[in-house]
């Protein structure tokens, strides 16, 4: 690595650690070491194998809490460090390091490496977390080579591939934005599918794609307990049967290679974001004018602009008696027309409610991509002052944004809401239920975070697990996608909703203290 490599490295690590928003993330991932490792005492286990329990030793805590990192580096990681190149764009320091002889290869390699670094030190500070749980709840000695063992076979992977992709993410246009946010979670949860799907089928080529490492633990567990049934995360388990020793992992030159070869088969997708990648030259980096040349995403939404110009208007016309709703209804209208592509996905919600088909899940997915700035954007956007402005809005912050996200969500859910009136009005209550909760959780997370990331993954998260959920567990499906919920989820959900606008307050009210 020369010096110029070393030095963005640097930067953007120390520039992550220094904000105490990566503190917080840091000390909560840590904290989840405790959660989720359950005292078996309390009828649960952190892994079952065949419904019974496994003894908690480093092996299989090691195992267990690998798995469950890999999921958070997946997942999780990728909204964390998919800024790293908008971070120098928005500081201008892009345009200084434009001006340099440095290579636009060695900003990249650069910028995946700091990606790499700061993950690997988050795993890192995790897995010692996870040991201390061994010692506070462990039923042998702690081995630290053991306990590390699965880390080192199944978290790089994962590593690089988000720290690969969240660079070709950003280095696309298309893909740099709430889209690509949008995209990646799909693109993870499919990847993951394929491969796992795939090997328990014994396609061996996926071993060499899988990224995740899922397909190496599916196929570790089938052949050292001869069983597909294992269970990882905090699960009931049969008292009555023996507890499970478990082996210590090993790989064979077979899958040591399978797992190399996993690591570094992403690194060539760095060679597509050299090619996309604009140097931060201002002509690439801004929208592009009006004989520019367009994305695909722009020409959809010069197709729907005249969809909602009326909007426009309306949001624009002021008011001679200024109200909390006044303001929430022109902050909603100009969400709308800020995506005129919001029309063309509000047609198509609207053909399938009314054509009978089961679009509410696609309803409410569309409800929360379009919501999910709407507390954040002022901030991002350096426009607070002007928010401030306002006697109404400083004060009602968080209430205003929720009136805001609740008017777009709702109105892009109107036809479900239209055709539940009028087919099955008990289900009503449960919608309406749904989507404030939607709203509140848009609004509370955008305005701790200040981003829309942290909504759209928190979001989606729980939007996939009650689609694949497909109703098993009345919990999961919030918005009755299956059946209609108990009184008891739409209590929940609502207390939920509360939680998550009492937390936005409080921190509000805090950020306006002198």
């Amino acid at each position: 690595m020369n010096g110029r490599i070393a030095a963005i490295v640097r930067a953007d690590v120390l520039t992550r650690f220094r904000r105490l928003s990566t503190v917080v993330v840091f000390l909560l991932l840590s904290a989840t070491a405790y959660l989720w490792v359950p005292d078996p005492a309390s009828g649960k286990t952190i892994m079952a194998i065949g419904g019974a329990r496994v003894l908690y030793n480093s092996a299989a805590l090691g195992l267990s809490t690998a798995t469950l990192a890999t999921i958070f580096v997946g997942l999780f990681g990728f909204y964390v460090v998919s800024n790293a190149v908008q971070r120098d764009v928005t500081s201008r320091c892009g345009f200084v390091i434009a001006a340099t002889d440095m290579r636009t290869s060695e900003y990249l390699f650069g910028k995946f490496m700091g990606n790499v670094v700061f993950l690997a030190t988050f795993m890192g500070g995790y897995m010692l977390a996870a040991m201390a749980m061994l010692l506070v709840r462990g039923e042998a000695p702690l081995q630290p080579l053991v306990f590390a063992r699965p880390y080192l076979a199944v978290v790089p992977s994962t590593i690089v591939f988000v720290s690969v992709i969240a660079i070709l993410f950003e280095s696309i246009p298309w893909l740099s934005g709430r889209f690509g946010d949008v995209v990646y979670f799909f693109l993870w949860a499919s990847v993951l599918g394929v491969v796992v799907n795939a090997m328990e089928h014994g396609a061996q080529w996926a071993r060499f794609i899988d990224f995740n490492g899922f397909g190496f633990l599916f196929n570790w567990t089938k052949e050292t307990f001869h069983t597909q049934a294992m269970s990882i995360g905090q699960s009931s388990f049969d008292r009555s049967k023996a507890l499970i020793i478990t082996p210590d992992l090993t790989l064979t030159m077979g899958g040591l290679l399978a797992r190399l070869t996993s690591t570094v088969a992403p690194l060539p997708l760095l060679g597509i974001a050299l090619v996309f990648f604009h140097r931060f030259d201002p002509a690439r980096v801004r929208t592009a004018g009006p004989k520019g040349k367009r994305s695909w995403s722009a020409r959809l939404n010069m197709l729907a602009k005249p969809l909602v110009r009326p909007l426009v208007s309306i949001a624009m016309r002021g008011g001679s008696s200024p109200s909390l709703l006044r303001a929430a209804m022109s902050d909603a209208l100009i969400t709308i027309s800020s995506y005129p592509v919001f029309a063309l996905f509000f047609v198509f919600v609207a053909i399938g409610a009314f054509a009978g088909a089961d679009i509410l899940s696609i309803g409410f997915l569309f409800a929360g991509i379009f919501i999910a700035d709407v507390a954040s954007r002022d901030r991002r956007a350096g426009t607070l002052g002007f928010v401030w402005s306002s006697p109404l809005l400083q004060p009602r912050f968080v209430l205003w944004k929720l009136m805001s996200s609740t008017i777009v969500a709702a109105t892009m859910l109107t036809p479900c809401l239209v055709r539940a009136a009028i087919t099955r009005p008990v289900a009503l209550p449960a919608l309406i239920v749904a989507c404030l909760f939607v709203a509140a959780m848009a609004t509370g997370l955008g305005v701790i975070s200040g981003n829309p990331k942290t909504f759209i993954v928190t979001y989606l998260t729980l939007w996939y697990i009650a689609v694949n959920d497909k109703g098993a567990n009345d919990w999961t499906d919030f918005a009755g996608f299956f059946h209609l919920p108990s009184p008891t989820v739409m209590a929940g959900y609502a207390v939920a909703g509360l939680l998550f606008l009492a937390a936005g307050e409080a921190l509000h009210r805090r950020r306006l203290e002198p």
